[in-house]
This record gives C-alpha cells, sequence and structure tokens, in this order.
C-alpha cells in the first residue's frame, strides 16, 4: 500500500533532514519539502494572505498526487500547515496509508538547533515558533508520532516511524 508521511513542526526541529533520512531508509520515497514550494510561489516562507496559503496548499497538493503516480512513499516537510489544509491533503487520498509525526521541541532548543543553522535569524525562529503552538493548538491536529526528545537521534526517530504500527 502506498503511504504519505507528513511532518509537522516549528522551524528547526530537523523537519527537511529527518523526512530525507526517512526517504533514504524507504523504497521508492520522494521528499516533498513545503518551504521550496512557498519560495517558488511567494519568494520567502513566509504568506502574505491567505490567497497565497492557498496557492501552497495547492501545489503541494499537485506534487503529492504526481508523486503518487511514480512513488510508493510520499514524504511531505511541511511546518506550517493548519489542519484544514492537511485535512484537504488527505481527504482525496482514501487508498493511502497516512502518517503525520510532529517534531517540537522547547523554544530553547528549537533555538539552540537554528543557531547551528546558516541565515537563521533568532527572532523570527522565536516568532514562528510561537505562531506554530498557536495555530497548532486552535487547529487541534492530532499527529500519530510526537518527537519532544530532543536527544533522540535522526537514526531513532526514523526507526521510531519506520517501526510504527497504527492502531
Amino acid at each position: 500500500m502506498k503511504k504519505i508521511y507528513i511532518f509537522i513542526g516549528p522551524p528547526a526541529g530537523g523537519k527537511t533532514s529527518t523526512a530525507h533520512a526517512l526517504a533514504e531508509k524507504l523504497e521508492s520515497a520522494k521528499v516533498i519539502e513545503v518551504d521550496e514550494i512557498k519560495k517558488m510561489i511567494s519568494g520567502s516562507v513566509f504568506g502574505k494572505d491567505d490567497d497565497e496559503r492557498e496557492s501552497w496548499f495547492k501545489e503541494t497538493n499537485n506534487q503529492i498526487k504526481e508523486g503518487l503516480k511514480s512513488f510508493d512513499n510520499i514524504i511531505v516537510d511541511d511546518g506550517f500547515f493548519e489542519k484544514q489544509y492537511i485535512d484537504k491533503i488527505l481527504k482525496d487520498l482514501n487508498e493511502v496509508d497516512k502518517l503525520i509525526i510532529e517534531i517540537n521541541f522547547n523554544e530553547k532548543e528549537h533555538l539552540y538547533r537554528s543557531d547551528k543553522r546558516i541565515g537563521d535569524d533568532e527572532d523570527a525562529i522565536r516568532r514562528m515558533y510561537k505562531i506554530y503552538n498557536k495555530v497548532n493548538e486552535e487547529s487541534k491536529i492530532n499527529p500519530n508520532i510526537i518527537i519532544n526528545n530532543p536527544k533522540l537521534s535522526k537514526k531513532e526517530i526514523v526507526g521510531l516511524i519506520f517501526n510504527y504500527k497504527k492502531n
């Protein structure tokens, strides 16, 4: 059965690197980086309005549907889509197993991790962390897996995801 993995969480949590590490472990996998879609459409990862966010969703959805034609596993490195967008993406995927993974540590850990990346602005990371948690609380996304232990290695996180069994 085909499978879609959706990574959510605030910036600097390791979603992108974990998504790529998972893709290496899976056969026939494609990673879709929503930040790249945002940059392609908006020139930035920050949206100006709902129309821009809707454009991101439509392009992400198109890439998922196209990817499922050629790959067994689609991994979406997301971050900021609210539940309404995730629900829209998953709604039409009846024959696909779905797994939502949240990587969310405390603010201090995200700031520490962002410090390790070139070009990350601490104030922007702090703002995005707060926005993410507010949006997530309001939209009530229920991930299948929550990773909140910053001591876990990518390999350990991928192992948890790879071995996850739905009830």
